[in-house]
């Protein structure tokens, strides 16, 4: 068998990012997730695992250091129950400020009080440059 080794043009991503715990607080996943790297000014894919959780949930992302609940979300990914969501963005989404998210089952934008999901959710992010 040949093995044949090939360059590649251009990477996808530089930075992997994965959240066992994600939920409404700080703690979980509300502060900039891209802390501490100067390879993440995009992302290109959220996998969202829900497979835990019986009821369908959101994670709403903020350019922001650390979320901010009355504030509109920047984005916001749906994850149906019991399942896995992937969002893909070829191009890649750019950001400047930083990216903090929440899972939450709050379907309102924003709200002063959202409500953690049932069991944990397992977030991964795929950023760069």
């Amino acid at each position: 068998m040949a093995i044949k080794v090939t360059n590649v043009p251009a990477r996808l991503a530089e930075t992997l990012v994965i959240q066992t715990a994600a939920d409404t607080t700080n703690t979980g996943s509300g502060v900039n997730i891209f802390s501490g790297t100067s390879k993440g000014n995009k992302f290109y894919c959220w996998k969202i695992d829900g497979s835990l959780v019986s009821s369908a949930f959101f994670v709403k992302v903020q350019q922001a250091t650390s979320y901010t609940l009355n504030s509109d979300p920047d984005w916001r990914f749906f994850c149906p129950a019991n399942s896995v969501a992937t969002y893909i963005f070829p191009e890649g989404q750019s950001f400047s400020t930083g990216i903090s998210f929440i899972a939450t089952t709050t379907t309102a934008t924003k709200a002063t009080s959202q409500t953690d999901p049932a069991k944990a959710v397992v977030v991964t992010v795929l950023g760069g440059t």
